[in-house]
């Protein structure tokens, strides 16, 4: 437990919470499928950010860390549906259809799963030292790699289409979160909340930014004969 952990959590989870909202709010106007995808993607960011929050102020439980255990590997193949979505929406049906039949096995396997106590007391438990179970691992790969793949290489794709540079800030944001959780598993532990901090607020500054940009599209849009 500490105060940094604490704070930078609680930061995340703000920056975290506040795009989600704006991306639901996109979603209720405009319904597309990716913009739901990604507010859910967001939200589960803000809910295992909070955990962490709550574990630095009061401590780790066992069933604690097994719902942020879960919530951290799903999150990142959702935020990667919203991507595959906004590519192509047979692929994203395709790929949310994989995500639910593997998260099915994944939550019977962390359910099982035995918990190292001592990992559970370290100062940033949250790399996954917690629960060596292999099985337990290989299933959250299946989640993490694709997803994470999905979300930086869609945004970089994006780029190397438009040139509109928000997309390559979302891509960054989510390879620094990428980053931050393989320094953890490094025994670099402080790098996972930070990464989580930075690559969110990276990502959010993105969506800002192309926000800005549609908004200064439609004067000139509106000036266009009909």
């Amino acid at each position: 437990m500490s105060l940094e952990g604490a704070a930078v959590s609680l930061g995340a989870t703000v920056v975290s919470v506040a795009f989600a909202a704006l991306v639901f709010n996109q979603w209720i106007a405009r319904r597309k499928p990716y913009q739901l995808a990604w507010s859910v993607g967001l939200g589960l960011y803000g809910a295992a950010a909070f955990l962490q929050f709550l574990a630095e102020a009061y401590g780790w439980s066992v069933a604690t860390y097994k719902v942020y255990y879960l919530i951290a590997a799903l999150l990142v193949a959702v935020l990667g549906i919203g991507s595959t979505f906004l590519l192509h929406r047979r692929a994203g049906i395709g790929f949310a259809l994989y995500t639910v039949v593997v998260f099915i096995g994944f939550g019977i396997a962390v359910a099982g799963a035995a918990v190292n106590m001592s990992a559970l007391a370290a100062t940033v438990p949250a790399a996954g030292t917690p629960i060596a179970d292999p099985n337990v691992r290989a299933f959250s790969y299946l989640f993490t790699v694709p997803g994470a793949a999905a979300l930086a290489r869609i945004a970089g794709y994006s780029f190397w289409r438009t040139r509109l540079r928000f997309n390559l800030w979302i891509g960054i944001g989510a390879l620094i979160v990428a980053a931050g959780g393989s320094l953890a598993r490094l025994n670099i532990t402080w790098a996972l909340y930070i990464g989580e901090l930075v690559g969110i607020a990276v990502m959010f500054w993105g969506f800002l930014a192309s926000q800005d940009l549609s908004k200064a599209r439609v004067p000139v849009a509106r000036q266009i004969p009909s």
